[in-house]
């Protein structure tokens, strides 16, 4: 009974730390980081689940911070698939290091400098937040490494604002996730 009571307090400390974590950054960069929180459960799943694991062998993650999304990815990926995720955080940088898989390449820059081509990506920048000119370069550069493989964008925002700059890249289908704070939108793309 101690041990599961401490396991219990230990396991409130980490998530409190994390929650922090997110707001501090927030604080700091909010051009940068969009949110107050991690990805809840239910979002990770519903970007998961927008993939046929079975053909997907190369896969980017843009915006991947402390790895919410990159562990739910990994768990679904094949054994022979491949994995990017990008990060600019620094110290979400070193978390992402911190995952030990093979099939896990952490790369430190700007989703921008995206090379070769892609089964899918998953994004969790805050398009909106970021400069035009950046979101757009980003789009434009996920659509045309995606095309080649007739591959998909799944990406989440926090407002349908963002939807006539996808619309200049992607056709898109949208899902509501409300079991996540705050309440996010899901969008499914494939490039024009």
């Amino acid at each position: 009974m101690l041990n599961a009571t401490r396991l219990t307090i230990n396991a409130t400390r980490l998530t409190i730390k994390n929650q922090f974590s997110y707001l501090q950054n927030f604080i700091s960069s909010p051009r940068t980081f969009g949110t107050l929180a991690p990805s809840s459960p239910w979002l990770c799943q519903a970007m998961v689940n927008q993939v046929d694991w079975t053909k997907t062998l190369k896969i980017a993650e843009f915006g991947a911070a402390d790895g919410v999304l990159t562990k739910r990815i990994l768990g679904k990926m094949r054994a022979d698939a491949q994995l990017q995720a990008f990060e600019i955080q620094p110290n979400f940088i070193h978390k992402l290091n911190l995952l030990d898989d093979r099939r896990l390449q952490v790369m430190g820059h700007s989703a921008e400098h995206l090379e070769g081509d892609f089964d899918a990506i998953f994004c969790c920048l805050p398009l909106l937040s970021i400069p035009t000119r950046i979101s757009m370069r980003i789009l434009q550069r996920a659509q045309q490494r995606l095309k080649q493989n007739n591959g998909e964008l799944i990406l989440f925002q926090y407002s349908h604002l963002s939807e006539k700059m996808l619309s200049r890249y992607f056709s898109w289908k949208k899902i509501r996730v409300v079991k996540n704070f705050p309440p996010a939108l899901v969008y499914v793309c494939k490039s024009l």
